[in-house]
C-alpha cells in the first residue's frame, strides 16, 4: 500500500502528539505524588554551594578542652593536630626554603585549602607545590573547582592555581600511577621540605599501606603524615576478628589494622627512623566525639523526615570500636632521613 506525503505528515503528527500527552501525564502525575504539601522542598532551601564538604572522623576536643560540636570544626581540627605533631605549623617554628605536599584522598578540596591556609606557603616558604590522589572522579572536580575558585578569591597572599594538580588515581600503587601523575609526583623531588600526607584513608589501601610507604620514603625522600587506625595488641581473638571483618565490609584488606609495634616495623622497613617515629594515640577525641555528633545530626534529620542512613551503622560501629577498646585513632609523624621536621633550627625562637 502506498502512502502519500500528507499521510505521513499527519502520522508524524499524531505521534507527536501522542508523545506530548503521554508527557503532560506523566509530569502532572509525578507533581501530584511530589511532596510539595509536605517537607520535599527543603531542597529548594539548601543553601548551594555548600558550605564545606569535609569527611573524616574528626579531632573533637579544643586546645582548651572544651568538646566541638560542629563536623566542619572537628574535621579541619584533625588535620591541624597532625601539622602541629610534625611541627609544620609551630608557631615557633619559621621555615625556609620550598615545601612540597603529596596528599592521598584529599576529599572536596576542603582539605587541601584549609592546609593552604594553615601552613601559609606563600610567607614561609620560596615555594610551594601540592599534588593530591583521590580514587573518587567527581571529588577530583569539585576540589579542582573549589581550589581554582578560592585562589581567585583569597584575601591573603597564596600561591596561584597553577601550583596544584589534582588527579584522580589509586595512591595504593605508585608502580601503576600514570605518565602524568608520575611526572608530577616526581617533581616534588626537588622541594627541600617535603611530605606525604593521608588524612583518615590509608587504612583502606590494598594491598597495604607498605608501597605508598616505600615510595613516600625511598623514592620521594619525603616525611610521613597520617591519621590511622591500628589494632589494640590487648584485644580479644574474637573482638579483633570482628573488627577485621568489619573492616572488610568497609572495603579494606582484612589484615589492614595493625598494632602500633607492627605498624612502626613497616616503617623502618620501608626507610624511616625508629627514632624519627612518633604515634599519638587520640582515641579518645575521635570515637566519641563522631558518635554524639552522627546521633544528633540523625536526631536533627529525622524532624523532617530524613535519616543518615548509612552513616547511622557506621556511628554505631565507632561507638563499639571506642568502648571495646579494639581500635584505635592515632595521627603518626615519621620524618624523613636527615630532617629535623622543616624547622630552621638557626631561627627558632627561645
Amino acid at each position: 500500500m502506498a502512502f502519500s506525503g500528507s499521510d505521513l505528515a499527519l502520522s508524524f503528527l499524531g505521534g507527536f502528539l501522542t508523545a506530548l500527552v503521554i508527557s503532560l501525564v506523566a509530569g502532572v502525575v509525578i507533581l501530584q505524588r511530589s511532596d510539595a504539601r509536605g517537607l520535599g522542598h527543603w531542597k529548594l532551601n539548601a543553601k548551594m554551594p555548600l558550605a564545606t564538604m569535609w569527611m573524616n572522623l574528626g579531632y573533637w576536643t579544643r586546645d582548651d578542652g572544651s568538646q566541638i560540636t560542629s563536623f566542619e570544626e572537628a574535621a579541619s581540627n584533625l588535620l591541624r593536630q597532625i601539622l602541629l605533631q610534625a611541627d609544620l605549623i609551630s608557631p615557633r617554628a619559621r621555615p625556609q626554603g620550598s615545601m612540597a605536599i603529596l596528599d592521598v584522598g584529599f576529599g572536596c578540596g576542603d582539605q587541601t585549602w584549609a592546609l593552604v591556609k594553615l601552613i601559609d606557603p606563600s610567607m614561609k616558604y620560596t615555594d610551594f607545590r601540592y599534588v593530591g590522589l583521590t580514587l573518587d572522579e567527581a571529588q577530583t572536580e569539585t576540589a579542582s573547582r573549589y581550589i581554582c575558585s578560592s585562589v581567585a578569591s583569597a584575601e591573603f597572599p597564596c600561591p596561584d592555581a597553577t601550583a596544584f594538580k589534582l588527579f584522580c588515581a589509586d595512591a595504593s600503587v605508585p608502580n601503576q600511577w600514570a605518565g602524568p601523575v608520575l611526572r608530577e609526583v616526581e617533581t616534588l623531588k626537588a622541594f627541600g621540605a617535603k611530605w606525604f600526607l593521608a588524612l583518615d584513608c590509608i587504612y583502606y589501601f590494598s594491598p597495604s599501606r607498605r608501597p605508598i610507604m616505600d615510595f613516600s620514603a625511598n623514592q620521594l625522600g619525603a616525611g610521613f603524615m597520617a591519621f590511622d587506625l591500628l589494632m589494640n595488641p590487648e584485644a580479644s581473638r574474637k573482638d579483633a576478628l570482628i573488627a577485621r571483618l568489619v573492616g572488610v565490609m568497609m572495603g579494606c584488606p582484612f589484615r589492614t589494622f595493625l598494632t602500633q609495634v607492627e605498624y612502626e616495623r613497616q616503617l623502618v622497613d620501608c626507610g624511616y627512623l625508629r627514632e624519627q617515629i612518633e604515634i599519638r594515640d587520640i582515641t579518645e577525641h575521635v570515637f566519641p566525639g563522631v558518635v554524639r555528633f552522627l546521633d544528633a545530626q540523625d536526631r536533627a534529620l529525622s524532624q523532617y523526615g530524613m535519616s543518615l542512613g548509612g552513616y547511622k551503622l557506621a556511628g554505631r560501629l565507632f561507638d563499639w570500636f571506642g568502648r571495646s577498646g579494639v581500635l584505635k585513632a592515632v595521627l603518626v609523624v615519621a620524618r624523613a632521613k636527615g630532617s629535623t621536621g622543616d624547622v630552621d633550627m638557626a631561627n627558632v625562637e627561645a
